[in-house]
């Protein structure tokens, strides 16, 4: 099973200092000489639809999408606001004042990574205006002085899921066993089944201040699933990773960052798995606001034997990983952006037969458009369909179940996640996915049709 989980930016609750100097800055400089959109909420957000549905006809009108943000921004809906600017830059990179709006827009976030990037981009050109230097310095010295060490993003969610296929049983009752047909025990067919979920992810960024925006990053994510019926396979991970990320000199946009992990897995609440690792990786702020995180990581990874799963050592063994993540926006579409992740990874087990490795591709393309009007809420939802493809070629065949066949499996997956937002920082996740797995050896050839949802909070 895997646990997907992102968070584009690290949000933090500043302390006083930060509130008053963000207070200040945005009532005597840049902000007061904008002219702000005139009306009340409704005709604002009237005119929103009306720009909104100009952009799905014509995604290159700049003036549209920029009429737009402005509306969106005086609406608060910030990450509105964001899409139609950073759609902007695709079509032309070298507009500092989008750069610096978007860099505004992030500080109001709280996401001063993000917001000093964009900041840092609107001044690299030799022909910026001046006045937006002076903006974008005045923006770069309240980060600096005002985030003190603490940035913090929560996610959390409870729900509930369902799997047409829990145990991963194969297709047919017929097997193999020995290089032999075999017909499959009742305990290891397919078995329908529920479980209550809950997951916590934990993002948090230590600012050094000292004007490169280094500092130190660490990752959480905890994560439990208790079955209905089939309690040998109640999941539970704890994961930690810690490094720091460090920008790259001379090299606008890029930071590297080394980082140690280690993780705790359960299977039918017994010890199953412990990991210790570390790994790189090198994010690249790239045109057109494309975000690039490459990197390697290394697992040792320890299994123990229990009742249920008493062969679980044979799996013991070292695993590499390198991977390549990358998202930004689609101008096909206003409020259309791709997200994809490419990853190989090379797995030692201490039984041969386990050892694979396997070459994995997902592609999504979310999609964030204006609330339903039934939701009382100004902010986005966001659909994002998405597929993915895994090629998966053991080293060596498995005499218990084969001899003289090597397992190669190969996965297809597809899906979508509707992710809601009603009230502030609550909200409501559905997601709906199918997998198919077929494989040289029949033991192995499964399909299972998952549907899961329940309420968020971020903070």
């Amino acid at each position: 099973m895997q646990l997907k989980t992102a968070a584009r930016a690290a949000r933090f609750a500043g302390p006083a200092c930060l509130l008053l100097i963000l207070g200040l800055l945005f009532a005597t400089g840049y902000a007061s000489a904008q002219t702000p959109p005139q009306g009340s909420p409704d005709e604002l957000r009237a005119e929103a639809d009306v720009l909104f549905k100009r952009m799905l006809v014509k995604p290159n009108d700049l003036d549209a999408a920029f009429r737009f943000s402005e509306i969106e921004t005086k609406l608060g809906d910030y990450e509105a606001a964001i899409g139609a600017l950073e759609r902007m830059l695709f079509y032309n990179p070298n507009l500092p004042r989008v750069k610096l709006e978007l860099g505004l827009l992030y500080f109001r976030l709280h996401s001063y990574e993000m917001a000093r990037s964009y900041f840092n981009a609107a001044i690299a050109s030799s022909d910026t205006p001046q006045d937006v230097r002076d903006e974008v310095a005045k923006f770069l010295s309240a980060i600096d002085r005002g985030v003190s060490g603490n940035q913090f993003a929560i996610f959390a969610q409870i729900g509930i899921r369902h799997q047409s296929n829990a145990n991963a049983g194969p297709n047919s009752q017929f097997v193999q066993a020995l290089g032999q047909n075999a017909t499959l025990s009742s305990q290891f067919k397919r078995k329908p089944d529920w479980n209550a979920f809950a997951i916590v992810t934990v993002h948090h960024f230590y600012d050094f201040d000292n004007q490169r925006g280094d500092g130190w990053e660490s990752d959480l994510t905890t994560y439990y699933a208790r079955q209905f019926k089939v309690r040998r396979l109640d999941l539970g991970l704890l994961e930690v990773s810690t490094g720091p990320r460090l920008a790259v000199w001379n090299l606008n946009g890029v930071s590297i960052h080394p980082y140690a992990l280690g993780n705790i897995v359960t299977l039918g609440d017994r010890d199953y798995l412990g990991t210790g690792g570390a790994g790189t990786s090198v994010r690249t702020l790239l045109p057109f606001a494309i975000v690039l995180d490459t990197g390697v990581e290394y697992r040792d990874r320890q299994f123990r034997n229990s009742k249920d799963y008493p062969t679980a050592t044979f799996q013991t063994g070292h695993q590499w990983i390198g991977y390549g993540v990358g998202s930004g926006p689609l101008p096909l579409l206003a409020g259309l952006s791709w997200a994809a992740r490419l990853a190989y990874t090379h797995d030692t087990a201490s039984y041969r037969p386990y050892s694979y490795n396997d070459l994995s591709l997902d592609v999504s393309l979310p999609y964030a458009f204006p609330a339903p009007a039934f939701s009382q809420s100004s902010r986005v939802w966001t659909v994002a369909p998405f597929a993915g493809y895994s090629h998966t070629p053991y080293r060596a065949p498995d005499p218990i179940v084969n001899p003289g066949i090597t397992r190669l499996d190969r996965q297809w997956r597809v899906g979508t996640t509707l992710d809601m937002t009603f009230f502030e920082n609550l909200g409501f996740a559905l997601q709906v996915q199918y997998l198919h797995t077929g494989s040289t050896i029949s033991n192995y050839r499964t399909h299972d049709f998952i549907v899961s949802g329940g309420p968020t909070v971020r903070f």
